[in-house]
């Protein structure tokens, strides 16, 4: 029998990276709804209200990812605030007063909250790799200290496990389950786990791409500290390349990063179809010089 074929392994084998894929949304709602229940699109679930589905279509437009989620029986969180026991018809009456710019009234949670995407019915990858990932973190994580959720599609079937840790909005990629432990404790201590992160959710990729190779240039050197990237006026010379100008604790470094193309399958779907593959261009670090 012919093992099958997955688009996070093929994409991997590729070389394609998984940090740098650009900025997060500017907020999350979490959403409790059983996972038996979920469907592509998401708005379409089972038992899902027409008017709910509009809700979550006008927050998406306002720039708010909204996830379902199954792990606990909190009904509605937007970040760090939640409502127990939410009907539909609160929660699209919540999501429209969100997506306008209102503040959900609520209970505050001081948990670091860990949403990862289990969304088999999106793509396999998410079911084989993202179920393994979230049932490691349940159990290993302390509930006391984190809430842990699977949820539907959070993008980048190609990237599972995929993550987002709430409320800093910074987003994780091929976290395995044997890493979870070492993830938890960065978590605990406020400092991004390196191997699986995205990057600053406010960053654009290139960005992105230049923190990650800062922090881990940093990080072999044993320097620790907040980290700050300007990118220079000279990059409109060369678009495929462009130069930040970094500072970490009190060290100074040049950080240089590169247009590359990669071959990708975005989901497992397109695996075999004769259209299914496609090239992308992502930013990756060439280079970190200390400067004087």
């Amino acid at each position: 029998m012919v093992a099958r074929i997955f688009c996070r392994d093929l994409c991997a084998e590729r070389g394609e990276p998984a940090p740098g894929l650009g900025r997060s949304s500017k907020s999350y709602v979490l959403l409790h709804w059983p996972r038996s229940d979920w469907r592509v699109p998401r708005i379409k679930s089972n038992n899902m209200p027409e008017g709910l589905g509009s809700a979550i279509l006008a927050a998406n437009a306002a720039g708010i990812h909204v996830a379902l989620v199954d792990g606990d029986d909190i009904g509605f969180t937007h970040q760090d605030v939640f409502r127990d026991h939410v009907t539909p018809e609160e929660a699209e009456r919540l999501l429209l007063h969100i997506a306008g710019g209102g503040v959900l009234e609520g209970t505050f949670d001081p948990r670091v909250t860990i949403v990862c995407c289990t969304d088999g019915k999106q793509d396999p990858c998410c079911a084989r790799y993202g179920f393994a990932t979230w049932k490691a973190l349940r159990q290993v994580a302390d509930p006391s200290r984190f809430r842990i959720l699977q949820s539907t599609h959070l993008g980048g079937c190609r990237f599972a496990a995929s993550l987002v840790v709430l409320p800093q909005r910074a987003r994780y990629s091929r976290l395995e389950p044997s890493q979870v432990g070492d993830f938890l404790n960065c978590l605990g201590k406020g400092f991004p786990y390196l191997p699986a992160y995205r990057g600053n959710p406010s960053y654009d990729a290139p960005a992105q791409t230049a923190e990650i190779a800062l922090l881990e240039w940093a990080g072999q050197r044993g320097i620790i500290g907040a980290a700050t990237l300007h990118k220079t006026q000279s990059d409109i010379c060369n678009p495929d390349q462009l130069h930040f100008h970094a500072t970490i604790a009190t060290q100074h470094a040049t950080v240089t990063v590169e247009r590359a193309e990669f071959t990708v399958n975005t989901r497992c779907v397109t695996i075999g179809e004769p259209e299914g593959t496609k090239n992308v261009v992502r930013w990756v670090a060439a280079s970190v010089l200390a400067e004087d």
